[in-house]
C-alpha cells in the first residue's frame, strides 16, 4: 500500500442539477440556511456562477460562508452540503486540452467518491466570478 493511498483532502461536497460539486474545507467558514443570514442580497447562486443566464432563475436554501483574498462571501445552495474526504489518489488534475476549453474557470480538477463523479472547484477563481457579476 502506497503512502498516496492513505492521504485524503477534506472537501465540502454539494450537489447542483444532479452533479457533484466539491470545494477544499480550508476555503468553507461555517453553512446555514437562507432564512437566517443577516444579509440576503449578499448571497450569490452557484448557479448564477455556473451558468451567467440563470441568475434570475436561481434557488438557493442554503448556503456556505467561503473566505478568499477579498474578504468573506456567501455562495447560494440548491441544498445542504458534506464534509468528506476525499482520496488523494481519486483526485485528478484537468488535462492541458480540458483546462484551455472550459467555460468555467473555477473548475479544476475532478475525482471520484462513492462511484460518483465531482468537479472540485477553484474558491479564488469563484470569488472572482462573484465579484465580476456584482
Amino acid at each position: 500500500m502506497s503512502l498516496e493511498s492513505d492521504l485524503t483532502l477534506p472537501v465540502v461536497l454539494f450537489k447542483h442539477q444532479g452533479h457533484y460539486f466539491a470545494l477544499e474545507a480550508a476555503y468553507v467558514r461555517s453553512q446555514g440556511s437562507v432564512l437566517a443570514p443577516e444579509d440576503p442580497h449578499s448571497i450569490v447562486a452557484f448557479s448564477a456562477l455556473l451558468n451567467q443566464a440563470a441568475y434570475e432563475f436561481s434557488v438557493t436554501e442554503h448556503y456556505l460562508e467561503l473566505v478568499g483574498p477579498s474578504g468573506s462571501w456567501w455562495l447560494g445552495l440548491e441544498q445542504s452540503a458534506d464534509l468528506v474526504e476525499l482520496a488523494i489518489a481519486d483526485i485528478s488534475a484537468l488535462p492541458v486540452s480540458l483546462q484551455a476549453r472550459r467555460q468555467f474557470p473555477a473548475l479544476q480538477a475532478l475525482a471520484w467518491y462513492q462511484g460518483q463523479l465531482v468537479s472540485l472547484l477553484d474558491p479564488k477563481a469563484l470569488q472572482q466570478l462573484q465579484v465580476e457579476q456584482r
